[in-house]
Order: C-alpha cells, then structure tokens, then sequence
C-alpha cells in the first residue's frame, strides 16, 4: 500500500521507528552495501496475537474454543472458561477447566482437517465484541504494510506464534500473504489412523510444542536452520526471539508496545504475575525499536476513518 507520494509506509507517523525500519531495508538489499544480505538469508519472523493483529479482550483462537465447547449463548457467564483462558494469555501452565474441557474437545477423535475447516467457518462468521467486524479485519494496518514492504525487498515472512498452527493456517495467507508452510506455531500430537479406507491425521489432547518464548526459537531452529535477521513482537513470549535475532547490529528487532487506550487497548508487555527483568528493560539494554502505537502509527485499522468506528470510539 502506498500513497500518493509514494511513502511505503503511509500508516505510520515519521519518526525513529519507522526511519529504522526503512534504513534496515536499504542497508540489507543494496548490493554494493557493506551490510548487504542475500535474498535466500532475509528471514524475517512475527509473532501473530498483539503484533500483526488485536489479542485483547480475548485470545482469537480463545474466542474459538468458547464457541466450539460451550456455544455463543451460554459464554457470557461462564465464568470458569474465562478464569482459565485468562491465566492461560498470562502463559500459567495448569489451565484447570479449560485444559479439561479442552481434552475433551480432542477425545472425540477430530481429524486436522476437520479442526482447520471448522476455523474456517468460524473465522468467517465471527465478530469481536467490541468492534463487532470479523477478526481478520482487526489486522493492524502498519503491519500490514511493513510485511508487504518486506516481500517486496526479498524477505520470506514467517509468523511464529504461540497459538496453534491449525488455527492460524486457514486464513493466514489470505489475510497475510503468508502461506501456510511458513507458519511456526505451538501444535498438538497427531496419530495416523484409518476412517474406511482412507489414512486419516487426528489430534490428541497432549502438546507436541509450545512456541513461547524459547520455544520460538526452538521452533525456527528446527524448521529453519537459519537465523531470522528481523523479528517483531509484542511481548515477554517473544523475548527470546528478538534476542536471537539481534545477531548484527544491523539485525532489526521491534517490540509493538500497546499505548492506544482509545483506538486499542492499553496494557503492558508483561503478565501480570511476573517478577523477572521486564521486557522493555531488554528492548533498552538491546537497542531494540519500540513502537508506541498511540504515537508512531497514523492508522491502526483500514477501517479506522469509517463514520461508524470514529463515534464509537469517541
């Protein structure tokens, strides 16, 4: 997407990041740059929840298991799924009732391309309850432009999530442009069976990986063999990634920092219950680019000037 005077970047607001940014690219794709990198080594990673799209109030993929196990009318209250999906963003390993509801879910013997169609339907269906459009429309619109920007310059883009590859899959490479095989993301165990006389792959109820925070870069190890050289993400989840990346002083590493209350939300990039050094401190010491949404991004959404969506958010 670009304007009419040709800025690559239209939805950002000119300042350090976005000039960061563009400067990496130079740097990495012009030939006769002491920095110049070759196209089959321009890997660039994104985490998916709060970097390239909106995770607040609910995780997406949360959103569709309360509709998958407990139906649209009966979810308001069900405060126990709520509990458990809250300490689960918060990356707290025992899940109580949600972990059992959720091996319930994959007792039943549903097959992956059950679970990827049912994503599908659902993924085109629901709306998000504030901004009451689809979720693939609450894609931020800056990053959107910079994975353009990046195919463009000889990147090959890879989404490394924490959620499941069967729910991202689906709709990433319309929503994105990025397909499927370059998905990395937390996965459940699979078992080849038979239905008649056809293989069948089903899921089962026990993790195979989990790609947060090293499990991201164990992740984009054991797919990749490679090093990305940019990595953007918005949390303590992606800490481990975007110090791995940082491999240069030119590697680029960018942290979404979530400042815009009114447009957004406004929350931190650590949970709660944590007492560790804190991930901006890390963006700090590593001279990462933190990008203050409320400041640096012009647009957030493309919809953002609709009529609709400006008295909404007055």
């Amino acid at each position: 997407m670009k304007n009419s005077n040709n800025d690559p970047l239209p939805s950002w607001h000119e300042g350090s990041v976005k000039q960061r940014i563009l400067d990496f690219l130079e740097k990495v794709t012009t030939p006769d740059s002491a920095h110049y990198v070759e196209e089959d080594e321009r890997i660039a990673t994104f985490d998916n929840d709060g970097t390239l799209w909106v995770e607040k109030p609910l995780l997406a993929q949360m959103a569709f298991y309360k509709k998958e196990l407990l139906g649209a009318d009966v979810l308001e209250n069900a405060s126990k799924f709520k509990r458990a999906v809250n300490w689960s963003i918060r990356g707290v390993k025992d899940l109580g009732g949600l972990t059992k509801m959720l091996v319930g879910y994959f007792r039943v013997g549903i097959t992956t391309d059950e679970y990827r169609s049912r994503v599908s339907k659902w993924i085109a269906e629901a709306e998000h309850p504030r901004y009451k459009c689809k979720y693939t429309e609450l894609v931020y619109q800056p990053m959107q432009e910079v994975l353009q920007l990046f195919a463009q310059h000889g990147f090959t883009n890879y989404i490394v999530s924490g959620g499941s590859a069967n729910f991202i899959r689906p709709w990433a490479d319309e929503v994105y442009n990025v397909p499927e095989n370059r998905i990395i993301a937390s996965s459940s165990k699979t078992r080849l069976s038979k239905r008649g006389d056809e293989l069948a792959v089903k899921l089962e109820a026990l993790p195979f990986s989990f790609e947060y925070r090293s499990g991201k870069v164990l992740g984009i190890e054991r797919r990749l063999a490679k090093r990305p050289i940019a990595a953007f993400g918005n949390s303590l989840g992606d800490v481990e990634m975007l110090r791995w990346a940082r491999t240069t002083a030119q590697s680029l590493c960018v942290l979404i920092h979530h400042t815009d209350e009114v447009r957004e939300y406004k929350y931190g990039p650590d949970p709660r219950l944590y007492f560790g050094k804190s991930t901006l401190k890390f963006a700090k010491e590593q001279n990462w680019q933190v990008v203050d949404m409320k400041n640096d991004w012009r647009t957030m959404f493309s919809f953002e000037h609709d009529e609709s969506f400006s008295k909404e958010n007055k």
